[in-house]
């Protein structure tokens, strides 16, 4: 399997099987539309990964509307992580954790480009982002993603593509990420028992960490600025990690 180029074509087949047996989401889960091909996220990649995030899943509205083909992907209005066409200039916010995962993550880890281009090839130096679901899934008309396709999703697509990038450590991003690596090993056994990203605690992060190369945090968006301590030591982690 070529991770340098694309995700497994499968991983498009996996997905509207899932939609076939789900009539009551056509519409809401697009399972052709992947935007990490569409953005080519895969060909930023370096060949050795040091810290691999993990995020939910890919938005699904590019401005006001709902993106529904590839060309959207590529829009400037399209915050989607890998998409280096997104144009963040009357985007940008004052408040820790404000602005959209990709210039939170640039900021973070203290990579300061002059564009959200210059800011992603610094960050394909020693990073690389995923996200647990690949497919757009439109939130706008059911809230929450089920859990079966998360799990489907981290099963069949996720971890194939974990063991591909040999990453040195992986960071789950979310409660997503979390349920998506409680599923497979060798994240599994270390996560038994694991509810939620926020009920971790530090004893249990810090073996987390050091015995799996796993560090879960919340997702740092706005909705988690009351975890702005957790969220900061663990970047501050990161950043040590690769110098």
């Amino acid at each position: 399997m070529n991770l340098r180029h694309s995700l497994p074509v499968s991983a498009r087949e996996i997905y509207r099987r899932y939609s076939a047996c789900r009539p009551e989401l056509r519409g809401v889960l697009l399972p052709g539309l992947l935007p990490h091909d569409a953005c080519g996220a895969a060909c930023r990649r370096a060949d050795r990964v040091a810290v691999l995030f993990i995020a939910e899943s890919p938005p699904w509205t590019a401005g006001r509307r709902e993106v529904a083909g590839p060309a959207d992907c590529c829009s400037p209005d399209y915050p989607y992580f890998w998409n280096d066409r997104y144009d963040v200039r009357h985007r940008r916010g004052t408040a820790p954790l404000s602005r959209g995962l990709a210039e939170n993550l640039f900021s973070l880890l203290g990579l300061d480009g002059e564009s959200r281009r210059e800011n992603l090839e610094l960050f394909s130096e020693n990073f690389f982002l995923v996200d647990t679901v690949k497919c757009v899934f439109r939130k706008n008309r059911k809230a929450a993603i089920p859990k079966d396709l998360v799990r489907l999703s981290a099963r069949e697509i996720l971890a194939p593509e974990i063991a591909g990038l040999a990453p040195d450590y992986v960071v789950a991003l979310g409660n997503t990420a979390l349920t998506g690596l409680s599923g497979i090993e060798p994240y599994a056994s270390a996560l038994s028992g694991v509810g939620t990203i926020t009920g971790i605690n530090g004893s249990l992060r810090e073996s987390l960490f050091q015995e799996s190369r796993l560090l879960c945090l919340p997702y740092p968006g706005g909705r988690n600025r009351r975890y702005l301590d957790m969220i900061e030591s663990g970047f501050e982690t990161l950043r040590d990690l690769v110098g």
